[in-house]
């Protein structure tokens, strides 16, 4: 079902990706982790795992934070329109221990080549923002700041700047195609 129609571009690309949770919270320790279903593009899942292990060195991640990585393009939270990303929210029962869920849409950097043009390179670092601004999410959680979106795009912009700086020249991602 569309709940708004200004955002019938995400729905465009195929059916999201539900985030259904077990009743049950697993829990961890704390740390920061990507899990990666089947299908997700090599490139896309190098990418990703590259940029976590930089994130691990620059934030602190006092929860266990898991990153759920799907192959479609989009994914859902348990309410609300679908998202290239959703950071959910823990609820107010959460006790130290209990996972912090973050589900990442990579199939948004095949609809970013192959409906919007951008390049390889730029859909990948497309993806690397949209896992960053959920990031900064879980970091206004964390910090017991409101989880809004005031800031979240800039901060996570300067994270993936300064994590695309921070990479050799032979690593750095291609160019967009012009």
């Amino acid at each position: 079902m569309l709940h708004d129609k200004r955002l019938g571009y995400l729905y465009a690309h195929g059916p999201p990706h539900r985030a259904r949770e077990r009743r049950v919270i697993r829990t961890g320790v704390p740390g920061f982790r990507l899990r990666f279903y089947p299908g997700v593009r090599e490139d896309a899942r190098a990418e990703l795992k590259a940029f976590a292990r930089w994130l691990r060195g620059e934030l602190r991640f006092r929860h266990p934070v898991w990153v759920t990585v799907v192959p479609h393009a989009t994914v859902m939270g348990h309410e609300g329109v679908a998202g290239w990303a959703v950071f959910l929210i823990p609820s107010a029962d959460y006790v130290p221990g209990d996972v912090v869920r973050i589900f990442l849409g990579a199939g948004a950097a095949r609809v970013m080549e192959t409906v919007y043009g951008y390049g390889r390179g730029a859909a990948l670092e497309k993806l690397l923002h949209d896992l960053a601004h959920e990031v900064v999410h879980y970091e206004q959680w964390r910090d017991g700041r409101p989880v809004t979106e005031r800031g979240v795009n800039r901060r996570a912009a300067a994270l993936v700047r300064r994590y695309l700086a921070s990479r050799p020249a032979e690593e750095r991602l291609p160019a967009a195609a012009a």
